[in-house]
């Protein structure tokens, strides 16, 4: 799992891996469609945002914008650097790629607008992956840790670790089992939807993000 997004009562997810890469969407019982990704593409996060699906891809610095409903391919955009996590706050696109700074990216044409630098305590947070917003706070996995960082979104400070080791111990991980990644709000419950890398299941948790 790379991205992860509820919309409209359909679960979206994207995966990763050079001619690995897919999309697939469905009700929360199991997809129903799915489409896989030319294998020049590794496929991170993804958001849906103006009736439009767009996914990062990892090292091509290009994103992809598909129809949400059918998955047709729809255009193209292009930005320097790695794409990792993807979100939006109802009005601008939000990106990481992997360092301590998310790029806020205007969707008409992907321009970046500006960058919030993320801090805990004045020390900059990097590896952020996986984003979900929800009023005003980002939410972000940070690579190589079981955590999840609530961000302000206009300060970029965090003010929250959420810690999610207990919710599948790496004790009882499979081999090929990665590390957390992928958070979904979902409105009609109140509730988050959590995986990871390679994880057998999808977890719905409360998180106390205030």
């Amino acid at each position: 799992t790379q991205g992860l997004v509820i919309h409209e009562k359909q679960l979206y997810e994207s995966s990763g891996g050079y001619g690995k890469s897919f999309l697939i969407y469905g009700d929360l019982r199991g997809g129903h469609r799915q489409l896989a990704l030319p294998e020049q593409y590794f496929a991170e996060g993804m958001t849906v945002f103006n009736n439009k699906l767009f996914v990062l891809t990892w090292k091509r610095g290009t994103a992809l914008v598909f129809d949400p409903v059918t998955l047709a391919f729809q255009e193209r955009h292009h930005y320097p650097g790695e794409g990792w996590g993807l979100t939006h706050n109802g009005r601008e696109l939000i990106m990481s790629d992997g360092t301590a700074e998310l790029r806020v990216i205007k969707p008409d044409d992907f321009s970046e607008q500006r960058r919030i630098t993320v801090r805990h305590r004045g020390k900059p947070m990097p590896y952020l992956n996986e984003l979900e917003w929800h009023k005003g706070l980002i939410l972000a996995n940070q690579w190589q840790s079981n955590h999840i960082l609530v961000i302000d979104e206009r300060s970029g400070e965090v003010l929250k670790t959420i810690d999610l080791t207990s919710l599948y111990p790496p004790s009882v991980r499979a081999p090929r089992t990665d590390v957390l990644n992928g958070i979904a709000y979902d409105p009609d419950s109140d509730s988050w939807l959590v995986t990871g890398k390679l994880w057998p299941r999808i977890y719905r948790c409360l998180l106390y993000t205030s």
